[in-house]
């Protein structure tokens, strides 16, 4: 009596994996695939996790803004081969100063 949920939950699965599957095979006849296209796209959304935190939507809105620019910046200013220079020079300036952040938060504890 109802609605199956477990059924549905399953249809809507199998329904994901077939547009997948189907966007999959569109996207590989429009372009060559490599096995690592996706490591620049991974390495940006890293970046923005990490500065933004997990859970901060609007801060991770507003971290993508400015690593975009930081990246349009650095493509104008320097050549479009330092975009992505410029994207892992950001995440390495956040670790750094999230560091620093954490070390001075342990000396006030103590």
């Amino acid at each position: 009596m109802g609605i199956n949920t477990d059924r549905i939950y399953a249809f809507t699965f199998s329904l994901n994996a077939a547009i997948c599957g189907v966007a999959g095979v569109l996207v590989s006849i429009i372009w060559v695939l490599q096995p690592f296209y996706g490591i620049v796209y991974s390495l940006r959304t890293f970046a923005i996790v990490t500065a933004a935190g997990l859970g901060n939507l609007p801060a991770v809105i507003g971290v993508s803004f400015v690593l975009g620019w930081v990246e349009q910046y650095a493509g104008i200013i320097m050549g479009a081969e330092w975009q992505i220079a410029a994207a892992v020079m950001v995440l390495l300036g956040v670790l750094v100063w999230r560091q620093i952040q954490l070390r001075r938060q342990r000396q006030v504890v103590r």
